[in-house]
C-alpha cells in the first residue's frame, strides 16, 4: 500500500502511442510498479510508449535502469520510447547520468507526439 502512495503509473491510449503518466517517486522500493506498467503495455501489443514525467518528483538509478530497459524493449518490438515533460531537477539527473544522450527526451507531450 505504501508503494502505491509513492508511485503511480496511469496509462492513456491514443492512436499513435500509449502515454504512461508517472506520478511520484521512482526508487528501489517502487521501481517494480513502473516495470510492471511497461511490461503490461508491451504484452498488450503497445509498442510505442510516451513517458510523461510532469508529475515525477524523484528518480533513482534503479528508475533510470528501468527506463533504459523499457526503451530497449520497445525498440526490440519495433516501437519507440519517448520521455517528456521533465521537471528541471529531473532533467538535471538525466544530464548528470548521461541519459539525456541515450534516451529520446522531448520538452512536451506534443513534441513527443511530433517525433513519432
Amino acid at each position: 500500500m505504501e508503494e502505491r502512495a509513492k508511485l503511480s503509473v496511469e496509462a492513456e491510449q491514443s492512436d499513435k502511442a500509449t502515454i504512461l503518466v508517472v506520478i511520484g517517486r521512482v526508487d528501489g522500493s517502487s521501481v517494480g510498479i513502473l516495470e510492471s506498467a511497461v511490461q503490461e503495455q508491451i504484452n498488450a501489443g503497445h509498442k510505442t510508449l510516451i513517458f510523461d514525467f510532469k508529475d515525477l518528483s524523484y528518480i533513482s538509478s534503479a528508475g533510470l535502469r528501468a527506463l533504459l530497459i523499457a526503451a530497449r524493449l520497445t525498440q526490440k518490438e519495433g516501437g519507440k520510447a519517448l520521455f517528456c515533460a521533465l521537471a528541471e531537477h529531473i532533467a538535471e539527473i538525466f544530464e548528470i547520468s548521461g541519459f539525456n544522450e541515450i534516451l529520446d527526451i522531448r520538452s512536451t507531450r506534443a513534441d513527443a507526439f511530433g517525433a513519432l
